[in-house]
C-alpha cells in the first residue's frame, strides 16, 4: 500500500471534526479540548484557506493522518514568519507505518519554503520521540506547562 500527501480541502471538514475529537480524548485534559462543533468547523475552514493542512492519504485517498499549522509573522518581529504546528494527529489504527513521519516531512519541506522559524510541539505523552525533531535540525526553546483553572 502506498502512501502520499494532499493539502486538505474544505470538503475534508467532517473527517477532520471526527479526528478532532479523538485527538481532544488523547490530549486528556480536565476540559474538552473539542469545544463547539460550529466553532470547531469555522476554525478548521481558516487553516485550510489560510494556512497549512496536510493529510496522509492511502492508494485510495483515504486519509490516515494530519498535520496543521498556522503560519503567521512573529509577534515581536514581523520580518520572522513562523509556521507554528497545531495539531499532528495519525488514525490510531494506522499508526506504525510511515505517515507520521511522511506528515512531518511534508510540513517541515513547506516551512523551510514559505517561512523562516518552524515551531513544533510534542504532547508529554506522545509516541513521537523528541529525536525525531531533533535529527532533522529542530532544538528545544521551550518547554510548555498546562495549569488548568478554569475548570
Amino acid at each position: 500500500m502506498g502512501m502520499g500527501t494532499r493539502a486538505a480541502r474544505l470538503d475534508d471538514i467532517d473527517w477532520l471534526v471526527a479526528q478532532l475529537r479523538e485527538f481532544s480524548k488523547f490530549f486528556a485534559t480536565k476540559r474538552s479540548l473539542f469545544g463547539d462543533e460550529a466553532y470547531v468547523r469555522e476554525g478548521l475552514k481558516t487553516l485550510i484557506s489560510d494556512h497549512l493542512v496536510l493529510f496522509a492519504c492511502d492508494d485510495e485517498d483515504t486519509p490516515i493522518g494530519f498535520i496543521a499549522g498556522m503560519a503567521h509573522p512573529h509577534l515581536f518581529n514581523p520580518t520572522i514568519r513562523v509556521l507554528t504546528e497545531s495539531f499532528w494527529w495519525v488514525e490510531p489504527s494506522r499508526r506504525g507505518g510511515k505517515a507520521a513521519l511522511v506528515l512531518l516531512e511534508e510540513f517541515i519541506f513547506w516551512g523551510k519554503a514559505n517561512c523562516d522559524w518552524v515551531v513544533f510541539t510534542l504532547e508529554h505523552h506522545s509516541p513521537v520521540k523528541e529525536s525525531q525533531l531533533t535529527k532533522r535540525g529542530f532544538s528545544l526553546q521551550e518547554r510548555n506547562y498546562l495549569l488548568e483553572v478554569g475548570v
